[in-house]
């Protein structure tokens, strides 16, 4: 007897996208942060579609974790996402992204708790 699942699909992005098309913001945001490398850049054009869809499915599941929290090797395991993925999209939730110039408001926090060496991020409540 097979067992029939549904896959998870994130949601929509939430405007604003780091990475807008809209003339005014395109000058700051028209790619997503890369090196000059080739296959940096290459990997980065290939996200850029998906990286405010993947920032909100972390934040959704961070939330169901509470004051529980959850590291990043625990985000990137149970989202199925890659942990140089999941990295990045925290640094734009908690508002800290260098490369977001300060146009991401800050929806989670990294706390000083850890667990297996890696800090814990919990949801801002507000």
């Amino acid at each position: 007897m097979k067992i029939r699942h549904v896959h998870y699909s994130p949601p929509e992005p939430l405007p604003p996208d780091l990475f807008t098309t809209d003339p005014v913001s395109a000058v700051i945001f028209q790619f997503p942060p890369s090196v000059p490398v080739d296959t940096s850049r290459e990997a980065a054009s290939r996200v850029a579609g998906h990286t405010a869809r993947i920032r909100e499915a972390i934040y959704l599941w961070l939330r169901t974790q509470g004051s529980h929290g959850a590291t990043a090797g625990e985000i990137s395991t149970q989202c199925g996402l890659n942990p140089s993925t999941v990295r990045p999209r925290l640094r734009e939730l908690e508002g800290t992204a260098p490369w977001a110039h300060g146009k991401l408001p800050a929806r989670i926090v990294r706390t000083a708790e850890r667990r297996k060496g890696m800090r814990v991020y919990r949801v801002l409540h507000g």
